[in-house]
C-alpha cells in the first residue's frame, strides 16, 4: 500500500469487508489524449452568422427585435421571428419590436 497521505485515516480504521473508493480530486486531469469523438464535446465553438449569434443572445437576454436587428445587423423579420419562436416572449403578440 506504501506511506500514507497526511490527512488520510489510517486503514485499520476501516471495518473488514467493506469496498471503500479514493478519488483525490486535485490530481484529477487527463494525461492522455481523449478519443476524436470525446474531443468533440469538449470544445464550444460560437455561431459565427449573426443569425444564431442574435438566436443565443435573445435565449439569455429576451431583448427585443429593434436591438437585436441594430446590434447583430440582420433583418428585423428576423428578428421578429426569433421572438415568435421564443416559448417566453411569444405570448407578448404586437410588441415584437
Amino acid at each position: 500500500m506504501g506511506a500514507l497521505q497526511p490527512g488520510l485515516p489510517a486503514p485499520t480504521m476501516i471495518p473488514q469487508g467493506w469496498t471503500i473508493v479514493v478519488i483525490d480530486l486535485k490530481d484529477c486531469f487527463f494525461t492522455i489524449p481523449l478519443c476524436k469523438a470525446l474531443a468533440d464535446y469538449a470544445v464550444h465553438v460560437p455561431p459565427q452568422n449573426n443569425f444564431e449569434r442574435a438566436r443565443n443572445s435573445h435565449e439569455t437576454f429576451h431583448q427585443n427585435a429593434r436591438a437585436m436587428h441594430r446590434q447583430f445587423q440582420f433583418p428585423l423579420n428576423d428578428a421578429q421571428g426569433i421572438i415568435q419562436s421564443c416559448l417566453q416572449c411569444s405570448h407578448y403578440g404586437p410588441g415584437l419590436g
